[in-house]
């Protein structure tokens, strides 16, 4: 009964064009689309403002320092902080500066005086972008400034003034993304977000509850068909997207590919089996539909994608681990990026099988549950049939 399930459904989903679209046809498109979109890898073209209370040549020079460089596009030159609030809550500016009266001259007498970063805080991603490099800038000015001021006031060498200055030094290495591009940190976990999604709405409707009147022989087998069916669709789903990826956007694949066919094989299982479930549950296709994008879609946000677990709630920690998604996604990105072993990830694959082969247990039995059921209100009917042609009436 397996293999007769994996072929009818073979042929209904050759039949289906709206399955073969959803499963195939769009997470291309959306891998397109997001290659695209992520294709600049890194935020640049910051609008920025700034207000330059001091005029001075060190302040312009200050100015010119943000507008240089590539994450910054100093547009606006507000008069006061009031201009300055208008350009941020109309999203006009996303950075704002505010270099304060007398800069130089403060700086000449020593007196530390305060330059103001405003960040719109509505839009993170952008924030910590602008944040990481205006610190750098700062910093380097800051520097500048004391060395300036060691050589002027003490008639110091330069580079005793830079050593007193740079009295620590700091150095930076960001391993296996060196180039802090959103692109490779987001689009493997997106795109295999939307194909799990896509897994569960088109496996959430398989199941014909037609069959139910056939007998037990021929319902056993039935959920592992379908099963099986829909763990390999979702598995070339997922790899024909990975290799686009590669192929087509140049993001940088580490790992092994053949653990990536595990891995999505492992997490295509798991969804499949739970969708069969949700579609011997439901016998209307709608509210199965419902019931699978309730519990799927939103997983690519549960399983700490983008917030991460160790920053979550403990006991959301636990329930995020019981989902499928969370034992894939952080694999799948390290297997792009830090090109994980076997030995590093077999222990979610497993966790992925048997999550899938317990809702696979439990479809088979729901399904022969529903055929007893079956079964007894046929004899039930057949029985009041025989009763009928006898002439005898029954009140039920």
């Amino acid at each position: 009964m397996i293999l007769k399930s994996f072929k009818d459904e073979y042929y209904s989903f050759r039949k289906n064009k709206m399955s073969i679209l959803v499963l195939l046809v769009l997470p291309l498109i959306f891998a397109l689309v997001l290659g695209l979109e992520l294709s600049h890898e890194f935020i640049d073209n910051i609008p920025m403002a700034v207000i330059d209370y001091d005029k001075s040549t060190f302040s312009m020079q200050l100015t010119d320092a943000f507008d240089s460089n590539e994450i910054f596009n100093v547009v606006y030159h507000p008069e006061n902080e009031d201009e300055l609030e208008y350009l941020m809550k109309n999203s006009k500016a996303r950075v704002g500066m505010v270099i304060p009266k007398n800069f130089y001259n403060d700086i000449a007498l020593l007196k530390s005086p305060t330059v103001m970063m405003v960040y719109d805080g509505s839009h993170m991603s952008i924030t910590s972008a602008a944040k990481t490099k205006a610190t750098e800038i700062l910093l380097t000015y800051k520097a500048g400034a004391a060395i300036k001021q060691l050589t002027a006031r003490l008639d110091m060498p330069y580079e005793e003034a830079y050593n007193i200055a740079q009295a620590i030094k700091f150095s930076n290495q960001t391993l296996y993304n060196p180039t802090k591009s959103f692109d490779n940190f987001l689009s493997p976990i997106l795109l295999a977000g939307y194909v799990q999604s896509a897994i569960a709405l088109v496996a959430a409707v398989a199941v014909d509850h037609g069959i139910y009147k056939k007998r037990r022989s021929e319902r056993l087998g039935y959920s592992t068909g379908k099963t099986i069916f829909y763990t390999l669709c979702g598995t070339i789903a997922f790899m024909i997207n990975i290799v686009f990826q590669v192929v087509v956007f140049r993001l940088p694949f580490e790992g092994n590919i053949f653990y990536a066919v595990i891995l999505s094989a492992a997490l295509s299982f798991s969804v499949s089996a739970f969708c069969i479930l949700i579609s011997a549950l439901f016998e209307n296709r709608m509210i199965a539909v419902v019931a699978g994008a309730v519990v799927f879609i939103p997983n690519s946000a549960m399983a700490g994608t983008t917030w991460p677990l160790l920053s979550m709630l403990s006991g959301y920690r636990s329930f995020a681990e019981f989902l499928p998604f969370t034992h894939y996604v952080s694999n799948i990105r390290y297997l792009y990026l830090k090109g994980f072993s076997i030995n590093q990830i077999y222990g979610d694959i497993i966790y992925m099988l048997i999550f899938g082969a317990v809702m696979l247990l439990l479809s088979e039995g729901v399904m022969l549950i529903a055929e007893q059921k079956s079964d007894f209100w046929e004899v039930k009917a057949d029985d009041l049939y025989e009763r009928d042609e006898k002439g005898i009436s029954l009140n039920i």
